[in-house]
């Protein structure tokens, strides 16, 4: 019996052994992580809690009492200074303190904020802990039933987080970002860029976007409310000489008086050049010149020496008129979704900018007419020379295309790994899209020079022809309209836990095409849907 009850006793003592093995096994040899802020992921101190690696004792939200100093840094808008110790008694006044406190070497992962709001943009590193709606007047306990509120200036995302390194848990905040106010920018709560982020019981609410910004016109207005003014007119043609003019000189039998001299309108390369006028001769007058660019006006026939009538009309001795300038097209109006970016958070599509019009044709040169065999004193005289053919006004100049309408998105993740729970999303409007820049008018025709008077029994020569309208430019495309969506994500989807509660807000729509041209190439209207994949 005594044998017996010795093993029993050494079988206990065995085990008590073991079990003081295990239990300094077990012991973290590094001390307690809790207090020098450095658990691991998916490890602590103490019992097993959620929050990052944060052990329960430091997660407000599993106490009846508030966490100790040793857990983080403390913010208060109300109570604090950035100069302070980031202790419960002497509080950080803003985020952005914080968050420079913890950069150094052993600080805290972890930062309790008040029930407060906190007028500033955050970008909270990755790998730190957020946790808000504490009750600063009763020890810094949390309530359940309060939010620390982060709410930024216009323009600005209001909670960013990059970083790959570590996982950021979010708990019991509020975060607004305020309507955009820069033509095409977005109004984004959280922006999540490679990130691993969890949020729990948080609310992300996001402004309006801005409206796109309206396309430059084809020629910058004198005035704001003045029309959009034409490209450069052709220059008027020169006129012909008169009859006999060339009397105080010794004329010989081949004497001539020169038409009007071509005149040339400089339009960004493409010029346009109305042609010279037929000389005056004293047997015959010759033909004038074609005009220069493209289909240009025909040129008038010289009075021949001999034969039927020769008359200042089409197809005869008047220069023909140059052709009117081809239009510039329209500008395509933007479509799609957009995309997401990283710095930003969202590039919209901006309408196609138009083509901008050739220039007109230069008019013909007026023919010229045969002189006199006495054009006084006995001395024969050259004819009248025609005048030149105004040169073609320049191409009208594109309108440009109109800028994309901001987004609201209260949750944009980008390559980033997002988990939500128990959350509320709120998007608001998309802004409304750019309207498509107006074109420039092409510039008139110059008029055709006049041609030269006749002397005695002489006939006038002709005149030119007038230059061609230059073609119109074509109107920009208007913008794409901004859209509106609870989560916009770029990789994974966002995963989502308990509660979640997506609204998006009204997409914008597109902008209207240049010169009122809404049919054809307006913008698309934005999208709206609780979450939406984009590239």
């Amino acid at each position: 019996m005594s044998g017996m009850l010795n093993r029993i006793l050494a079988a206990a003592l065995l085990a008590s052994m073991a079990v003081g093995v295990t239990g300094v096994a077990c012991f973290d040899p590094a001390g307690n992580c809790v207090l020098t802020y450095r658990c691991l992921q998916g490890t602590s101190s103490g019992s097993a809690g959620g929050g990052g690696g944060t052990s329960d004792e430091c997660i407000p939200s599993e106490r009846s009492d508030a966490v100790g100093d040793e857990c983080g840094v403390f913010v208060s808008s109300s109570l604090g200074d950035d100069t302070g110790a980031g202790a419960k008694a002497t509080p950080m006044k803003t985020l952005a303190a914080a968050i420079e406190r913890i950069r150094g070497e052993n600080a805290p992962v972890r930062i309790y904020a008040c029930a407060e709001e906190l007028a500033e943009a955050v970008e909270l590193p990755a790998g730190v802990n957020l946790y808000g709606g504490l009750d600063c007047k009763r020890g810094w306990a949390w309530t359940g039933d309060a939010k620390t509120t982060i709410f930024a200036g216009p323009d600005q995302v209001a909670l960013a987080v990059r970083g790959a390194e570590g996982t950021t848990h979010i708990e019991d905040v509020l975060v607004k970002a305020a309507d955009a106010q820069t033509e095409g920018a977005s109004s984004i709560a959280v922006l999540v860029d490679g990130a691993t982020v969890e949020l729990v019981r948080s609310e992300l609410v996001a402004g309006n976007g801005a409206d796109g910004a309206p396309g430059a016109p084809g020629a910058e207005p004198v005035a704001p409310a003045d029309p959009v003014p034409p490209a450069q007119a052709g220059a008027a043609g020169n006129g012909g000489v008169n009859a006999c003019s060339d009397l105080d000189e010794t004329p010989g039998p081949d004497a001539i008086l020169i038409g009007g001299a071509a005149v040339e309108n400089a339009c960004d390369g493409e010029n346009s050049a109305g042609g010279k006028g037929g000389d005056g001769g004293i047997t015959n007058g010759s033909d004038g010149e074609a005009g220069v660019m493209g289909t240009a006006g025909q040129a008038g026939i010289g009075q021949p020496e001999t034969g039927g009538a020769w008359e200042c009309l089409p197809g005869s001795g008047l220069g023909n008129p140059g052709s009117r300038g081809e239009d510039g097209g329209s500008g395509t109006g933007a479509s799609g979704m957009g995309t997401l970016s990283a710095t930003s958070g969202y590039v919209g599509v901006s309408g196609g900018a138009g083509t901008a019009g050739k220039p007109g044709q230069g008019g013909g040169g007026g023919g010229g007419a045969k002189g006199l065999a006495n054009c006084g004193g006995g001395q024969p005289g050259a004819g009248a020379s025609g005048g030149s053919g105004g040169a073609g006004g320049c191409g009208g100049k594109p309108g440009q295309g109109g800028g994309a309408g901001g987004a609201s998105i209260a949750l944009a993740s980008v390559d980033a790994t997002v988990t939500l729970t128990d959350c509320r999303l709120q998007a608001g409007r998309g802004g409304k899209g750019g309207a498509g820049g107006a074109a420039q008018l092409g510039g008139t025709g110059g008029n055709g020079g006049t041609g030269g008077t006749a002397s005695g029994f002489s006939q006038n020569a002709c005149n030119g022809g007038q230059g061609g309208k230059g073609g119109n430019g074509g109107p920009g495309g208007g913008g794409l309209g901004g859209p509106s969506f609870a989560i916009a994500f770029r990789g994974a989807p966002v995963a989502q836990v308990g509660n979640i509660e997506l609204t998006p807000g009204t997409p914008g729509e597109g902008g209207p095409g240049g010169n009122d041209n809404i049919a054809q190439n307006a913008g698309a209207t934005g999208a709206a849907a609780p979450e939406q994949e984009l590239q």
